[in-house]
């Protein structure tokens, strides 16, 4: 309960209708079933926050929705649980050590306490999350986020046809570059930059969360971890390997390969095997060259010939030609050192020497050979069908691009598509439906990118589905119940309102007339159908009350809470 008395919902923490088991915003059920290593919805921390449901989990915890009674707000709160050396105690809820993991717990929430006090002191820095509160309760540590109302930038990128241009990204990512620039000032590295752990609020901001401590972002660590694939550093995949600014400049590099060809780059495990990874300019010819050259860079698998810090790769981005033009002073210094130095003249008179003594030589070798009549030979004709087999063959590059390249979707099935595993490996969908005269429902008919397009890696491909004919014809309801009627137009997917009129001659209950009639071809889209029926004790000669309105069954109030 809110302090006004007000039952929220555990699964968003918006108000809930009276009388109601679930929610009309988010779908969420009172008695669903909950991992018993996490705290049990509606458990209050410190007399003042409203556990609710868990959000998000990884090796080092949980993120739960909660609400700040005191405040009488949303917020999200981080609990350290590494259920890998940790178990919880059912009957007080407490958090403790497995047997023989008690140093490791101790070592892992020494480092949680450490970061969450840094997080705590970044208020001055725009763009993370902000920490509003830390407190130890249940034998843990646990850490209140500011609720913000966002989606992450998977969720956004999926809205947006799976990708965007440099000119929509840069706007963006800019300013989340000058706060990864600060937080590294600070000492803070993030180690799990992705597309998950950025959020996008309704201004279109770029905000980092998804903070964790360092073990859980190394693979071999006491807590287990917790990588993204494609976005994690090759060195994250060792407890040997030297991790810095570096592996966040990969993690950034990443997200803006993924931002602008579509296409998730390889893992950095993968990579440091075999290194296939294609620049951002290949898969997507519109993008500037100093761009793909700069996140190509920032992807270096070593970590030593990587670009090293943010400062440096945004000066990279933001490069033309032959001028460095940057925001950040060190990046200036770091362009300086990587121009080329004027060769010596001596070296250059040598050089000219050379070719001029190779050509001398090619040109008496030319000569010889035309001497002794090499040249006079014909050479033997082929075959023209020898000509045309040989034309007709794809190259090897060809071979390659139709192994990586994006195949034809148009005119399949979406659940065939779904639910072929080779598909599934290599692709992410996103669905967008229609009406389509042409191509009957659950058939594509029209995808992006299209086909051969090279996606050598997983990538997002939208595919526009049909929702068979638009039009249909009207049905014959008249002297049917209201219960059939209605039914039989959702089914249908037709919009619906029911109009009460008095007709002494007509039969209580059944339709007296539709309109349209029976036979008229409405649209699924903009049509709407009037039924008209006798209610015993009408008072008026007409009425559009719409008791009985709206379209198909099963549409849910907007999920937009009222933050």
């Amino acid at each position: 309960m809110t302090p006004n008395n007000v039952k929220l919902c555990m699964g968003c923490m918006n108000p809930l209708p009276e009388g109601a088991s679930e929610c009309p915003h988010c779908g969420y059920q009172e008695g669903v079933p909950y991992s018993l290593s996490y705290l049990r919805p509606g458990t209050v921390l410190k007399e003042r926050y409203l556990v609710g449901k868990v959000m998000d989990k990884n090796s080092e915890g949980a993120t739960y929705i909660s609400y700040d009674q005191t405040e009488d707000k949303k917020v999200l709160i981080r609990e350290f649980m590494p259920d890998q050396i940790a178990e919880r105690n059912e009957s007080n809820q407490y958090v403790r050590p497995k047997t023989g993991y008690e140093r490791q717990f101790k070592t892992a929430l020494s480092d949680f306490v450490e970061l969450s006090r840094q997080l705590l002191a970044l208020d001055k820095i725009s763009g993370v999350v902000p920490v509003i509160d830390r407190f130890v309760d249940n034998n843990t540590v646990y850490v209140v986020y500011r609720y913000i109302r966002a989606l992450n930038f998977s969720a956004f990128l999926q809205r947006n046809s799976g990708e965007l241009t440099w000119g929509q990204a840069k706007k963006m990512f800019l300013p989340l570059l000058n706060t990864l620039s600060q937080l590294h000032k600070k000492g803070i590295v993030h180690r799990g930059i992705s597309p998950e752990t950025i959020l996008v609020d309704q201004d279109n901001k770029l905000w980092l969360t998804g903070f964790c401590i360092a073990d859980t972002r190394t693979e071999g660590g006491d807590v287990g971890a917790a990588l993204f694939e494609g976005y994690a550093a090759p060195e994250q995949y060792s407890l040997s390997g030297w991790q810095g600014s570096w592996t966040d400049v990969y993690g950034i590099s990443a997200v803006l390969y993924r931002t602008l060809t579509g296409t998730r780059p390889a893992d950095g495990n993968s990579r440091r095997i075999s290194d296939d990874l294609c620049p951002p300019r290949e898969l997507n010819g519109k993008i500037p060259a100093n761009i793909s050259d700069a996140i190509f860079a920032g992807m270096s698998v070593s970590s030593e010939k990587r670009v090293q810090n943010i400062d440096e790769f945004t000066g990279l981005l933001l490069e033309e030609g032959d001028t460095h033009t940057a925001i950040f002073e060190s990046s200036k210094v770091n362009l300086e050192i990587k121009k080329k130095k004027p060769k010596n003249r001596k070296v250059r008179v040598a050089v000219w020497a050379m070719l001029v003594t190779m050509l001398i030589l090619l040109g008496l070798m030319f000569w010889a050979l035309y001497a002794l009549g090499i040249f006079d030979q014909e050479e033997p004709s082929r075959p023209s069908q020898t000509i045309s087999y040989l034309d007709d063959q794809p190259s090897e590059v060809d071979s390659a691009v139709s192994a990586d390249g994006v195949p034809d979707f148009v005119g399949k099935d979406i659940d065939v598509i779904k639910n072929d595993p080779a598909y599934a490996d290599r692709f992410e969908f996103i669905e967008k439906e229609d009406y389509n005269e042409e191509y009957s429902k659950n058939i594509v008919y029209d995808q992006e990118p299209a086909q051969g397009t090279p996606m050598p890696n997983k990538g997002y491909v939208t595919l526009y589905v049909s929702k068979g004919s638009e039009m249909v014809s009207m049905p014959g309801l008249t002297g049917s119940t209201l219960e059939f009627a209605t039914k039989t137009l959702t089914e249908n997917e037709l919009k619906y309102e029911v109009v009460y009129i008095v007709d002494a001659s007509a039969e209580s209950g059944l339709i007296i007339r539709t309109y349209p009639t029976e036979g008229e071809m409405v649209s699924k889209k903009t049509s709407t159908i009037y039924l008209y029926i006798k209610e015993e004790g009408t008072v008026s000669s007409s009425s559009s009350s719409g008791s009985f309105s709206g379209g198909p069954v099963g549409v849910r109030p907007d999920d937009d809470d009222d933050e």
